[in-house]
């Protein structure tokens, strides 16, 4: 497993960037803007690295929920203020990353998203937003993972208490990964330890 960090403040587009995106993809562009192009040009050019392939041959296939995947190479990619990360693993891999911020109804968005013991631990640690953030970036690394969404993250529980993460036993073979994508931010990476 690895990943890459782009910090996107400011940047532009790249000439040619548009002739990497197919016909969906310049709809969404033109729907969405620049932030959009930018993505989809930065991956497809890491996907061509990575596969030996010319970037603007990367075509996704997408699944009932508009997760992108291309058969060489498992990815997944999460944005967040300015940030954009792109992860890469040999099995199915989830990714999030968190802007830590001020959350109005955090209680009843950790109910959504965490499991009662889960709930508990938050609770006895302060219900902190840096803590919610962390458990809300897990939660979207394992359904991303498991190609959900946030809305079904009970059905992939974990604990996180003071700084350690673990899955439950209904989840074999997933490992999860914590890192720090840039200061006041937080993160998460699911991926399978089988292929």
């Amino acid at each position: 497993m690895d990943y890459l960090l782009y910090n996107l403040s400011g940047k532009k587009a790249a000439r040619g960037d548009e002739c990497l995106l197919d016909a969906d993809e310049r709809e969404q562009y033109a729907r969405r803007g620049e932030r959009y192009l930018i993505t989809r040009a930065l991956l497809k050019k890491e996907l061509a690295r990575r596969c030996g392939v010319a970037p603007e041959e990367i075509r996704f296939s997408y699944n009932e929920h508009g997760k992108p995947s291309f058969e060489q190479q498992h990815f997944n990619i999460s944005h967040s203020g300015n940030l954009l990360c792109m992860a890469f693993h040999h099995a199915d891999i989830g990714v999030d990353i968190q802007q830590i911020r001020p959350v109005r109804r955090m209680e009843s968005l950790a109910h959504r998203i965490m499991s009662e013991q889960q709930l508990e631990i938050f609770r006895e640690q302060g219900s902190r937003a840096e803590d919610f953030f962390t458990c809300w970036s897990i939660a979207e690394a394992l359904v991303k993972l498991h190609a959900a969404t946030i809305w079904d993250a009970l059905r992939y529980p974990f604990t996180y208490k003071n700084g350690r993460v673990s899955t439950a036993e209904t989840l074999p073979s997933v490992k999860i990964h914590l890192f720090t994508p840039a200061e006041g931010f937080c993160g998460a990476i699911a991926m399978r330890t089988e292929a």
